[in-house]
């Protein structure tokens, strides 16, 4: 059994590869169906029809559509927090200057909450009644804040912010309340126009950049790093 099968606290552990290989075909099945019609009519004979699998096999794993909606949410989290380690490596940045370093958190936001908008979409509507969800979705953010100081106070030289641990983890829950307004909208509006994935990179790297206080920040282009 895998480790990420072991951490799906809402899920009984799959006691064999064939029945977790079942988990994940359920999983990737509601997903999908969740990205083309939306929680409330993606179906549990539908997503097992896709899966593969039967509404017993589902019931056996889920108590309800809630229940697999949960272990989607831990799955996802999972997901985010391999990508956050990846990126957060602080052997890839040893000799990267501040802006790359910010760029390419920006990047990583929009890239993913573009991707799976749907299904962030979809944890948002039951966040509103789920504490577990509010804990694990503040637990990340913290998490992300950490790892991005981390990476930047060793270069607060460069910073005008009197207080730069202040000024990341504003700007961190800044730049990620803006994408969770993307993600509910589907775009980003400003001056009147919807702004592409490569606009949307820029102005969130100029913007945490300008509020750190970085020489520069708003001639900053990322497409030129």
């Amino acid at each position: 059994m895998s480790d990420d099968a072991r951490r799906l606290e809402s899920v009984a552990p799959p006691q064999q590869a064939r029945s977790e290989e079942t988990l994940w075909r359920i999983l990737d099945a509601a997903e999908e169906l969740i990205a083309e019609k939306g929680l409330a009519d993606a179906s549990i004979p539908e997503i097992v029809r896709r899966a593969g699998s039967s509404v017993g096999g589902f019931y056996a794993r889920f108590r309800d559509k809630n229940g697999l909606l949960r272990a989607l949410e831990e799955r996802f989290f999972l997901d985010l927090g391999r990508r956050l380690d990846a990126l957060a490596d602080p052997a890839r940045w040893r000799r990267a200057p501040v802006t790359a370093i910010v760029a390419a958190c920006a990047e990583e936001v929009v890239t993913v909450v573009r991707a799976r908008h749907h299904l962030i979409t979809a944890f948002l509507y039951r966040g509103i009644q789920d504490p577990d969800f509010r804990r694990d979705a503040l637990r990340f953010r913290r998490r992300v804040s950490e790892r991005v100081s981390a990476l930047l106070l060793g270069r607060r030289a460069e910073f005008a912010h009197p207080q730069p641990e202040l000024a990341i983890d504003l700007g961190v829950q800044a730049a990620l309340a803006l994408m969770l307004q993307d993600a509910v909208y589907g775009e980003t509006r400003a001056a009147g126009r919807a702004l592409g994935r490569p606009a949307l990179v820029r102005e969130l790297t100029r913007s945490f950049l300008a509020y750190l206080g970085v020489d520069g920040a708003l001639r900053f282009d990322p497409a030129t790093r």
